[in-house]
């Protein structure tokens, strides 16, 4: 399977469960979608303006989750594990329908959206992904922290280190390689542990 090609799911998955910060019961539903329609949240107890894009540009709250929110004031929170689910297994493109503002914790991590997920079965396409290039350094620092991307061959690589100044907890430092990876070639056990190292 390419690295290269756009991917869908090949059926309609459906969750049920509780909003950890709502405590309101949901339901959401994921279908397949055609290559270049994206990763797109549809709040179907909503009739209009009810689509959310899950990009930087319309997170409207960080704190204990991640929250996104369109131009209209429609909102999806709690969305890490899902989309954590869908970036690890390769989705590119698919529509996430759910009938509430928070997806359902589940059983608190990406366990269930990967089985489902790879119960349904993967579609690849020919159509290519899109790729950002990085074709300088940057780096942006505040305080004692900073954070720097630079050029890289076909993988992105992520190289991270939290130092705490508790030294019970003391220093944590990990290297992970996305683009080395391919689902095929890893069992579900060793995908949940990838997941888990990534706190998703």
């Amino acid at each position: 399977m390419s690295y290269l090609t756009q991917k869908t799911i090949q059926n309609k998955i459906s969750f049920k469960g509780i909003g950890l910060h709502s405590g309101i019961n949901v339901n959401v539903s994921i279908k397949p979608a055609k290559p270049n329609f994206g990763i797109v949240f549809k709040r179907v107890d909503l009739k209009n303006n009810n689509l959310i894009y899950p990009n930087f540009a319309n997170v409207s709250n960080t704190s204990l989750n991640t929250t996104i929110e369109n131009e209209f004031g429609a909102k999806v929170s709690t969305i890490e594990h899902l989309m954590g689910a869908l970036f690890g297994l390769g989705i590119d493109n698919a529509l996430i329908e759910i009938d509430n503002e928070e997806v359902p914790i589940l059983d608190g991590s990406a366990k269930e959206f990967i089985n489902k997920i790879l119960s349904s079965g993967i579609e690849v396409s020919d159509v290519p992904i899109k790729i950002i290039k990085i074709n300088k350094k940057i780096e942006y620092k505040e305080g004692d922290r900073f954070i720097a991307i630079q050029p890289s061959t076909l993988s992105l690589d992520i190289d991270f280190e939290l130092k705490y100044k508790n030294e019970v907890i003391g220093n944590k430092e990990i290297e992970l390689r996305f683009m080395k990876m391919t689902y095929q070639k890893y069992t579900t056990r060793e995908l949940f542990a990838f997941m888990k190292i990534l706190n998703l």
